[in-house]
């Protein structure tokens, strides 16, 4: 520590510092203004009692402790990732704090330190130790906090550090003739003393500036170590004003040193200790909530947070074995929303998402606390019911979702009213594990679905039989081309007023061998479902055009044929390459094909469905809208698609002069037809006053049971040779 100098007026950090931070260097400044601002002749400015030597010897010993921890913390808590600016703070406080501890041992009373003790000794070990302090700082405020490029520079820095010191006290205590003179004893510091004091506040200053402007790049605590660097310079200016060394600037000067020797031990302890053991902490949370994410992904469904198909197996499994022990039964009912996909797909995802949600709201409140309410698939929700005594309360909470689900949903401020069918399978009666149990409750609810929907039943065998059946029958139809099993019937289609035979609509029929003519109601849904309609609807246009051009060779007046396209078909069947090869290979006029399509089919894959379509309508052949009225298509499809023809329900036109809404709904089909320039056909017209009224409403053409059932070619055609339109004319 110096012994004497001239007074100096106390400067200020520079900010940014935090408001905690800036306060604490404002305080200590305001402190040290203070006194300095006290007269020369105050007691408190000249009293030699504020520092004496043992108060000197402990501070300088916390002082040199603390210097060596900042190198002992950060040398042995190194990770390749460190910043090199912890290593030079680090090697820089060690060779501080040995240069103190020189310092110390050559203070005035001390014993002798190789050479005897003497204010100008101790003050060249201070200066050295401030210098080297100074520009440690210096060096780290003004270097890119990023590690050492290479891993030999620590040893290097640690090298260098103690050869440093090591010169230094060579250098002091056997040539010390080499330093210059920085105390006189009689007449005080010397002009080179006062100077290096200058110039290590101006060190400081400069790291302080270098902290100030680039703080905002610093990925460490720059805020206390800019404050250290402060109070540093305050600690300076101390030492730049006592008279002796043991006035009130001397005590101030050695507790701010150790003041901001304690704010750099707590940013090297920081950015060494504590912030990688946060940083490992934070992984470790992030690793819990990660292995919890994975969790919820496995075992949770993420639309409606409730357990998935896996998190049902594990309780079922342990449902079932608890059965065992104690002979209670268990329940498990599945249940799938009626018409979900159209519901979806006409008001869109978004509303089909919360409909979804609120159903599992809806009925997580119908169930106990140790039930398990699971979404499985889809539309499709699980619950599951340990602990029964009997089959019965899962028939009772069956009814009770029935009732429930009478109560409309509201969504997005409107009201949606949905209907469930549901299936119960009650272990052991109805499967002794998992799979068995699943499989007998979702054969339940497809038995509820075939009964009418909107409707629940248990499970008995007599189901497996009927699936068995299914299976039996979806395996023949495999092979029902390969066995040229179909059969192609055809049913005319009349215009209204003049009775002109306008074309026929070819209509699959499945001729088994065992059990004969099998239903297209009962064999195209498994079609579609299994995607068999894919071929089976190739083979139709492969058939209808063939079947046609023979008429037209014949010259029968057979103007086109009307063929049903497949939701499957216009999605995966590459319909326009089958169509393309049906005209080729028949040498059919596109004119004479028309494809029928149904509205829910313009529902799915839009943009697909009608890019295919605008090219077949490109092409000549002829479109038209079949089951008019009970879909949700688009009139925007109609324009973009220049459909030419839309056939009317025969939902619509059974009852249609006995019912005034038939009626009404059939008169808006024709005249918005009509606003589109369209043509307008109805089916199922099986009575003379049906065609009139169909007539007088102005709809185009009709076909149904009244002109003649569905024929095979052969016999349709002797009835189109020998078909009088004045027959079926309507005056």
């Amino acid at each position: 520590m110096p012994e004497q100098t001239r007074t100096a007026a106390p400067v200020t950090s520079l900010p940014p510092l935090s408001p905690g931070a800036g306060l604490l260097l404002a305080g200590l400044t305001l402190l040290l203004l203070a006194i300095w601002l006290l007269p020369e002749s105050n007691a408190l400015k000249q009293s030699a009692i504020w520092f004496p030597t043992w108060v000197h010897s402990t501070t300088e010993l916390v002082a040199v402790v603390i210097a060596i921890l900042v190198f002992s913390v950060t040398w042995h808590s190194y990770r390749a990732e460190q910043a090199g600016n912890l290593t030079v703070l680090a090697c820089g406080y060690l060779a501080v704090g040995l240069l103190d501890s020189a310092h110390l041992l050559s203070y005035r009373g001390m014993p002798d330190f190789i050479t005897p003790a003497s204010p100008e000794k101790a003050i060249d070990f201070w200066l050295a130790a401030r210098l080297i302090a100074a520009l440690s700082l210096l060096i780290v405020s003004l270097r890119h906090w990023q590690p050492l490029r290479q891993a030999s520079s620590r040893p290097l820095l640690l090298g260098g550090a103690l050869a440093l010191v090591g010169l230094i006290l060579y250098m002091r205590l056997w040539h010390p003739q080499v330093f210059p003179r920085t105390f006189i004893e009689g007449q005080g510091l010397t002009a080179v003393k006062i100077a290096t004091e200058w110039l290590i506040i101006g060190l400081l200053i400069c790291a302080a500036l270098a902290l100030s402007l680039r703080h905002h790049r610093r990925p460490f605590d720059v805020q206390t170590l800019l404050l250290a660097v402060g109070i540093s310079i305050l600690s300076e200016l101390c030492f730049t004003a006592y008279r002796n060394v043991h006035d009130i600037y001397s005590l101030i000067g050695n507790l701010y040193k150790v003041l901001a020797y304690l704010l750099i031990y707590r940013v090297v302890f920081v950015s060494s200790v504590e912030e990688p053991y946060r940083q490992l902490a934070a992984e470790i949370s992030e690793r819990h909530a990660a292995e919890a994410k994975a969790e919820t992904l496995a075992f949770y469904d993420t639309l409606t947070g409730l357990p998935n198909l896996e998190l049902l197996r594990d309780r079922t499994e342990q449902a079932l074995a608890a059965s065992q022990r104690s002979g209670k039964a268990v329940a498990l009912l599945i249940m799938d929303v009626d018409d979900f996909k159209t519901i979806n797909d006409s008001l869109g995802h978004s509303y089909g998402d919360e409909l979804l949600r609120a159903i599992a709201a809806r009925l997580h409140g119908l169930l106990r606390s140790n039930d398990t309410l699971c979404r499985q698939s889809g539309d499709e929700f699980a619950i599951l019911l340990p602990e029964q005594d009997s089959s019965e309360p899962a028939g009772y909470l069956a009814e009770k979702i029935m009732r429930n689900f009478k109560e409309p949903f509201s969504l997005f401020g409107h009201s949606l009213s949905v209907s469930v069918s549901l299936g119960v399978a009650v272990a052991p009666n109805d499967g002794k594990d998992f799979e068995a149990l699943l499989r007998n409750a979702e054969t339940a609810m497809y038995q509820a679905k075939q009964q009418g929907r909107q409707t629940w039943c248990y499970f008995d065998q007599a189901m497996n039989r009927q699936a068995l059946e299914v299976l039996t029958l979806v395996n023949d139809l495999r092979q029902a081309l390969e066995r040229e099993q179909m059969r192609l019937y055809y049913q005319p289609q009349v215009d209204l007023r003049s009775g002109r035979l306008l074309g026929v609509e070819a209509l699959v029929r499945w001729q088994h061998a065992e059990r004969g003519l099998v239903s297209p109601a009962q064999f195209i849904p498994l079609a579609e479902e299994t995607r068999l309609i894919v071929p089976i609807g190739h083979w139709i246009l492969q058939e209808a055009c063939r079947q046609a051009m023979l008429w037209k060779r014949a010259g029968l007046d057979i103007p086109q044929v009307a063929v049903n396209i497949s939701a499957v078909q216009l999605q995966h069947g590459n319909l326009e390459q089958s169509v393309l090869q049906a005209l080729a290979s028949s040498q059919l006029p596109a004119a004479m094909l028309e494809l029928e399509i149904t509205e829910s089919s313009l529902i799915d894959k839009t943009d697909q469905v009608l890019d295919t379509l605008k090219r077949l309508k490109a092409l000549g052949v002829r479109l038209s809208i079949d089951d008019f009225g009970t879909g949700y298509s688009s009139l925007a499809y109609l324009r973009t698609l220049a459909v030419d023809k839309l056939k009317i329900d025969q939902s619509f036109v059974r009852d249609l002069p006995y019912s005034a809404d038939s009626r009404a709904i059939v008169t808006a089909i024709v005249h918005m037809a009509q606003s589109l320039g369209l043509t307008t056909i109805a089916e199922g017209v099986e009575e003379q006053a049906i065609a009139r009224t169909l007539c007088e409403l102005d709809c185009h053409e009709a076909q149904g049971y009244l002109y003649a059932r569905p024929l095979p070619a052969d016999q349709l055609s002797e009835l189109a040779a020998a078909w009088r339109a004045e027959d079926w004319a309507i005056a």
